[in-house]
């Protein structure tokens, strides 16, 4: 599988989740030379992270999130990094976006500022999820480990709601913003800056699964306080650990699907009847895509069918083929081929 991972700041964010991706290398953007770290994950098999930096602004956020999916394609894109909390939330806590909401859009009037708002949601799985891990007993053990008596001292704690996303820093509960949000978005747990942006341009991929995660760097208040005190690294290293730990616990749960129930001879089997009923490859009545596959992540010019067909193998058996599994092929198959004895086996195997 690969990650795409993006931030708005290098030093408080970026070089923050780089410190969790063990040995990297960098890559250059073939046409603008943006700049990504690479690592890899080989818990689960081998996957490919790729970690960027958008700069600050939903327009940054939204052109770089364009440029790395068009050029990476990932199967999941993270945005992360630190927002100042609204509500309910401390510094050092974390915030999943379950949606954000765009504030500056409106019209001005004789009246005053008449809002016209945008959203922007993360995936659905994606934020199920992330709320799944958050209640998780991996979770609970990185969150006991690693309390911080500069910023309270007390556990970091999870939450999942809406963020305001604009293109303001708000330092201020006495600002005109601060008491904008509170009439038209009282609810929100955070504001920043970039999420909006991120997610407006994951929306036109819906193969990707995306997720906005923030760490509360400070309270609207005292902000240049908390900021000096080292809030943003604090904040942007905990919003890493929930990341990586959330990426860890998707993955143990794709290994351990029922790809795992099949035994080496039954996987040759399917392997033999993908051969023999789609002789000219993935694109043969679509079976690929129907399956739940993305064409781009197999290099199909010059290869025949047969070395098509291995090449993807090896993809679902690394745990790169998405929502792609043997399962879900052996389905589609079946419904082209009902009277296949040997899907019907396969099928039975992977119900129970």
């Amino acid at each position: 599988m690969k990650f795409l991972i993006l931030t708005a700041l290098e030093g408080p964010e970026r070089q923050e989740v780089k410190k969790l991706m063990g040995e990297t290398t960098v890559d250059f953007h073939p046409v603008t030379k943006t700049d990504y770290y690479i690592g890899q994950l080989t818990k689960h098999g081998v996957h490919q992270v790729y970690l960027g930096r958008t700069d600050q602004t939903n327009v940054n956020a939204g052109i770089e999130t364009e440029r790395a999916i068009q050029h990476f394609k990932p199967d999941y894109v993270f945005f992360l990094g630190v927002a100042g909390g609204l509500k309910d939330v401390k510094i050092g806590d974390i915030v999943i976006g379950k949606d954000v909401y765009g504030y500056e859009k409106g019209k001005a009037t004789d009246k005053g500022f008449l809002p016209r708002p945008n959203f922007g949601f993360s995936s659905y799985e994606m934020e199920r999820i992330a709320n799944l891990y958050a209640h998780a007993d991996e979770w609970k053990t990185i969150v006991a480990e690693n309390k911080n008596e500069n910023f309270d001292g007390s556990l970091v704690e999870v939450f999942a709601g809406t963020i305001a996303a604009g293109e303001k820093v708000d330092s201020s509960e006495l600002s005109d913003l601060h008491k904008f949000l509170k009439i038209n978005c009282s609810h929100a747990l955070a504001i920043e800056m970039e999420g909006l942006g991120f997610l407006e341009v994951c929306r036109q991929h819906p193969q990707v699964k995306a997720l906005l995660i923030r760490g509360i760097s400070d309270l609207v208040e005292n902000k240049s306080t908390a900021d000096s005190s080292g809030s943003q690294n604090f904040a942007s290293l905990n919003a890493a650990k929930f990341l990586f730990g959330l990426i860890d616990f998707v993955l143990t749960n794709n290994a351990t699907s029922k790809n795992d129930s099949l035994d080496k001879d039954e996987k040759a089997l399917i392997l033999k009847a993908a051969r023999e009923l789609y002789p000219s490859g993935l694109k043969e009545n679509s079976i690929w895509e129907r399956a739940g596959g993305d064409l781009s992540k197999i290099a199909l010019f010059g290869i025949n069918g047969k070395t098509q067909w291995f090449e993807a193998f090896q993809l679902i058996e690394k745990g790169g083929a998405g929502r792609l599994t043997f399962k879900t092929l052996s389905q589609a198959m079946l419904d082209d081929y009902g009277d296949s004895p040997e899907l019907l086996m396969i099928l039975k195997k992977l119900a129970n």
